[in-house]
């Protein structure tokens, strides 16, 4: 899709402008929070860049090497992004740690208030309009750049909050404490991004190995499913149904018997077409297979 193309390569520009912005201001404000930001935008550019590779791949049509399409490389990509950004933030915990067991360490708080406000502001932006934008398409893909995004926005207007903090205290008898306040932000933004990509990882896992979609699609399709059941007399009905990225796999078997009122081909493309009809709410490509058989064991 152009849009999805359009809106990951917006958010590689993103990405790479606050990843240089970051890395340069945190050297200057001698700022591990600073650079740890800087650091996640850098590492998401490339994972930006990776995604637009694989919606690309993807796009492509090759049916005689891939007759089931390419659509698990979506899933893929978005475990190995999660897989990167858990890894980062498990050294960026273990680094924090070390600093504040050596003392901790002073940091240009005015520089590092003033990047924050910026990069707060610049985060939203870019959150927002890919959000607004994104949730118009069905694509995992997007939804995991919008959710970097998000994770960026929290992490920025937490920065500034405990840079603010820090100017407050350093005015005080306390002062002495703000040593500790850089790298006690990069611990706790560190276990808090931790949880998003690592959500991202367990539902990435499970469309990997064809698990079931979520219970909302399912019992759609279920009740769809039923309804033709009923509706034809049908002894029973099989139906399997499992997200791989933005393609939705469904397979429903109708086992019939001498009161089932299907008995001609063309009836059976009449209910192949009712069934596909019947789902059109649902916004996911979706990869249609309805059988029909008169001994169950052919359906489960």
């Amino acid at each position: 899709m152009k849009l999805e193309k359009k809106m990951i390569k917006f958010s590689a520009l993103g990405g790479l402008f606050f990843a240089v912005m970051g890395l340069a201001w945190g050297f200057m404000a001698k700022s591990s929070m600073i650079l740890f930001d800087g650091l996640y935008s850098l590492i998401s550019l490339f994972l930006s860049i990776l995604a637009l590779w694989v919606t690309n791949y993807i796009d492509k049509a090759d049916f005689k090497r891939f007759p089931f399409g390419k659509v698990m490389l979506e899933p893929l990509a978005v475990a190995f992004k999660s897989i990167v950004l858990i890894v980062m933030c498990t050294f960026t915990l273990y680094d924090a740690v070390t600093e504040i067991v050596a003392g901790g360490h002073v940091v240009d708080t005015s520089m590092a208030v003033a990047y924050s406000i910026v990069s707060s502001v610049g985060c939203i932006f870019v959150y927002v309009y890919m959000h607004q934008k994104g949730k118009k398409l069905c694509s995992d893909i997007l939804k995991a750049e919008s959710n970097q995004w998000f994770m960026d926005s929290i992490l920025s207007v937490a920065v500034l909050i405990g840079f603010i903090i820090s100017a407050v205290i350093s005015t005080t008898s306390l002062a002495g404490l703000t040593r500790y306040v850089d790298p006690t932000m990069v611990i706790i933004s560190s276990l808090i991004f931790i949880k998003i990509p690592t959500t991202t990882l367990f539902k990435s896992f499970r469309e990997i190995v064809s698990g079931s979609a979520d219970d909302n699609i399912n019992n759609e399709i279920y009740t769809i499913v039923k309804d033709i059941e009923k509706e034809y007399n049908f002894e029973d009905s099989i139906t399997r149904v499992s997200k791989i990225g933005r393609e939705l796999r469904i397979e429903i078997d109708f086992v019939f018997n001498e009161q089932s009122s299907l008995n001609e081909l063309g009836q059976m493309d009449e209910v192949r077409e009712q069934v596909y009809r019947n789902m059109t709410d649902i916004k996911l490509k979706k990869w249609l297979n309805v059988n029909f058989t008169g001994d169950r064991k052919w359906a489960i």
